[in-house]
């Protein structure tokens, strides 16, 4: 990449539009504790931003029974972004399996 490329590069991220986050009133923290953990727990999860929707690779620090704050990266920038539990998965761990089995039940067990 020459340097043009770069620094055109580098304007595209730095006008790219933040994605929607979860507002305090959807976190709810009172009723809702967040909890935290380390090492970060690898996910994707969807982003919502003004014109579509992203699936990104990131890491979870944080969370709540409703939610969880992703970790994620944009070039060269990282970025922190509360999303509803439901637009998260576990990298590697749920690939490959169906609800069935990520729920450790299915039709044939009772």
């Amino acid at each position: 990449m020459n340097p043009e490329q770069a620094k055109a590069l580098h304007a595209r991220y730095s006008k790219r539009a933040q994605p929607f986050g979860l507002t305090l009133e959807e976190l709810d923290f009172k009723n809702f504790p967040m909890r935290n953990g380390y090492p970060g727990i690898p996910v994707r999860a969807w982003l919502r931003f003004p014109s579509c929707a992203e699936l990104v690779e990131g890491e979870v620090f944080a969370w709540t029974e409703r939610a969880a704050e992703v970790t994620w990266q944009d070039g060269p920038l990282t970025y922190r972004t509360w999303v509803w539990a439901s637009a998260v998965t576990r990298r590697g761990e749920a690939m490959g399996r169906n609800l069935g089995e990520r729920v450790n039940r299915d039709s044939n067990s009772e």
